[in-house]
């Protein structure tokens, strides 16, 4: 959980405390009223809410950091920048960059944009003159990632679902460019075959 959504409950925790005793001092548990229960329902009522929204939130933006852009060799994830396979060991295909690039993820609030504009063209092309490298933190892919001439994303992998411990449980879907067509995927071996294709 993100630390502004922990700041956010601890007030949340504060102020129901804070009401608690405000209640008994005023002397309001004396009152023999139903319209203390409603309140009293109503205030936790709204509590968890705001916990639930809290989380429904934090659950679509770590969504949206996962998303990412599949080009011929490179990948762009909003988080990570530009990933180039050849920053990767031999051999190492664009799926397993991906699963590397995820894995890396800190989910934080800053963010890259493939083009100064802060968005690609509508058909994924972006010139490169606009774009900001850099790979994921991780120590052994640490190379700039600034490819040379136009790249035009060709998919979009937007990921639902990721364990870094297990590819298995990698869920989401394949969105080709050019036809908006999404085809949901559940594991490596499935994506791998989409991307394949």
């Amino acid at each position: 959980m993100r630390k502004s959504n922990v700041i956010i409950l601890a007030v949340l925790a504060v102020a129901a405390g804070f009401f608690l005793w405000l209640w008994y001092y005023l002397g309001f548990n004396f009152v023999d009223d139903p319209f203390d229960l409603v309140l009293a329902v109503v205030w936790w009522a709204v509590v968890v809410a705001l916990v639930v929204g809290i989380h429904a939130a934090e659950r679509k933006r770590q969504r949206r950091v996962r998303t990412a852009y599949l080009a011929l060799g490179v990948l762009f994830n909003s988080e990570a920048g530009f990933v180039d396979l050849a920053a990767f060991e031999e051999g190492t295909t664009l799926v397993d960059a991906l699963e590397h690039t995820l894995a890396d993820l800190k989910y934080s609030f800053d963010r890259k944009d493939p083009a100064d504009e802060g968005a690609a063209a509508p058909d994924g092309a972006v010139p490169s003159a606009a774009m900001a490298g850099g790979l994921s933190a991780s120590d052994e892919a640490a190379a700039s990632a600034k490819p040379r001439g136009t790249v035009r994303f060709e998919r979009i992998v937007r990921t639902d679902k990721f364990d870094k411990g297990d590819a298995g449980k990698w869920e989401g879907e394949v969105v080709d460019v050019k036809t908006q067509e999404a085809t949901p995927f559940k594991g490596k071996e499935e994506l791998s075959a989409l991307l394949a294709a």
